[in-house]
């Protein structure tokens, strides 16, 4: 079988969760003998339009702007959405099944690719709840419900990465739900890690990790840590990534007077191996697919905290490996990370063992790749 791995955009252009698991499914699923390509946008012109990457193609075809934006953008839309089509048709005997990453604009795309060519075709739902895929898609200007009508009239497998994302599928009209949860590559922990010397063992080291942005809800992390610093003087913040809240955020620190307590990193290159030095991951966000962050933290075998977002209680065990908090509110992540902290005082290697099994039996890239072989065998044995 050959795979065509169809994503709007793609790394070096945009190193969003969707395109980390794009690339770690497409690799597991090459060793799993199948022929894997990526087919995606960049929006330099002087960009790779042809490179391999962890060993599978990728192909880029040009869009000034993310092809997915539509609205105002919708004639770039277009435009990526016939040069998508011209080449699916001069290359139709190099993929037998289309799996769209995320049901957005790029899930019309491959349903157009599926009828056209008479192909199967799955999609991989990114988010959940209102911000649900294919409620984002509908809610689009114009076009939007036109498209969502289109893609659940092609009658696609959805792949939902959590019960939750599974019952929003199932309340949208789609009829064949598949649950594959997102994946995690052990190999990204360096056997040859060593923790820094300045990191004070004395401290309690909080920590999130990801796009800042607002779905990501950093002011209300920011607020939560205000409340724990008030009452815990060894609590101290650990921001790592950029966006649009950053700036807010540093501001909100700094009228808090709190610019001693918390650490700004910005963007770093080995996000899995620099999480290793501190001690509970937290996570604010208001709406998730199936975190990357929180099975990157995972992985490190921190103690994690989440707001009860969709794949929280996939990969949170209560006293095990960390709390959900009970809402979203910055009193409640206050809590629910106070509980974090009391169990990573009491740790002695137990949450990092209980992490590792959790994670060899239901997150590895290999596990996960054998269940989309699964799939794409039913798939291209009823088409």
């Amino acid at each position: 079988m050959k795979i065509l791995m169809l994503t709007c955009q793609y790394m070096p252009d945009v190193f969003g969760g969707a395109e980390k698991q794009c690339g770690r499914v497409s690799k597991g699923i090459q060793a799993e003998n199948l022929d894997v390509q990526i087919l995606t946008s960049r929006q330099k012109i002087a960009g790779k339009a042809k490179e391999v990457m962890n060993g599978v193609p990728v192909t880029r075809l040009y869009s000034p702007v993310g092809p997915d934006l539509l609205g105002r953008w919708l004639p770039f839309s277009i435009y990526w959405l016939f040069r998508v089509l011209i080449w699916a048709v001069f290359n139709k005997n190099s993929f037998d099944i289309i799996h769209c990453h995320q049901g957005k604009f790029g899930a019309f795309v491959g349903c157009c690719i599926a009828r056209l060519l008479n192909k199967p075709v799955l999609i991989k739902v990114g988010n959940s709840n209102q911000f649900m895929d294919f409620k984002a898609l509908k809610s689009k200007a114009v076009v939007g419900t036109v498209l969502a009508k289109f893609v659940l009239n092609t009658s696609p497998s959805v792949v939902a990465i959590s019960d939750v994302i599974a019952k929003n599928c199932k309340e949208f009209g789609f009829k064949q739900i598949v649950n594959i949860p997102n994946s995690i590559d052990k190999s990204l922990l360096s056997k040859d890690y060593t923790k820094p010397k300045n990191v004070d063992s004395a401290t309690i080291n909080l920590f999130y990790h990801g796009r800042l942005e607002q779905i990501k809800k950093v002011d209300v992390l920011m607020e939560s840590f205000a409340l724990l610093a008030s009452k815990n003087e060894q609590v101290h913040f650990h921001l790592i990534g950029s966006g649009s809240c950053l700036d807010n955020a540093k501001k909100y620190i700094a009228a808090n007077n709190l610019q001693s307590r918390v650490t700004f990193y910005g963007e770093v290159q080995d996000p899995v191996n620099f999480i290793r030095q501190f001690d509970v991951f937290v996570n604010a966000s208001e709406a998730e697919g199936f975190s990357n962050s929180l099975l990157e933290a995972l992985l490190a075998g921190k103690v994690l905290v989440s707001t009860p977002v969709s794949g929280a209680s996939d990969a949170i065990f209560r006293e095990k490996n960390g709390y959900i908090a009970s809402g979203f509110s910055a009193q409640e992540i206050t809590k629910a990370t106070e509980l974090g902290i009391a169990l990573h005082n009491l740790n002695k290697g137990e949450v990092e063992a209980f992490s590792e099994q959790l994670i060899n039996t239901n997150f590895t890239v290999d596990v996960i790749a054998k269940e989309y072989v699964k799939l794409y065998k039913k798939l291209y044995g009823a088409s």
